[in-house]
């Protein structure tokens, strides 16, 4: 399915929702880096090495995502739902573990920005931005040659 739309016909709500999620992206990365910066957890070259790996990788990833959520790619509010559910569990399994409290404060919130983020992706203008534009490229002719 080709997309053509200008920035500005995606809706204020969708825009809103994708800010939402870089502002979480960036909390995310900053306090993944900050756990293994906490005084008195040196890390060794390799670990520093695996830990900017994943940090680029993951993020990088993510990033795309959210990226082409701004650009209102529906897949992407499905693919950002689903790593939220991953991530909601994740977090509930580590809560029990030893962490500074900062650690457990910054991943909630990082949670709750996403979920705000992808209710203003699902509700709304747009979700029936989305809808209109599923139905306008249904009824678009198909070229055959």
């Amino acid at each position: 399915m080709e997309y053509r739309f200008g920035f500005a016909e995606i809706p204020l709500r969708l825009r809103r929702s994708a800010q939402l999620l870089w502002l979480s992206l960036l909390l995310g990365a900053v306090t993944q880096l900050g756990e293994r910066l906490w005084p008195g957890s040196a890390l060794p070259p390799a670990e520093w090495a695996r830990l900017l790996a994943f940090v680029v990788l993951a993020y990088g990833l993510s990033a795309w995502v959210v990226w082409e959520l701004a650009r209102a790619r529906p897949w992407a509010r499905l693919v950002l739902s689903g790593w939220l559910l991953l991530s909601l569990f994740a977090w509930l399994s580590q809560l029990a573990e030893a962490m500074p409290w900062w650690q457990h404060g910054a991943d909630a919130l990082v949670l709750l920005l996403d979920a705000l983020a992808l209710y203003l992706a699902w509700t709304g203008s747009a979700a029936k931005w989305f809808r209109s534009q599923r139905h306008a490229a249904d009824a678009a002719p198909v070229d055959r040659d």
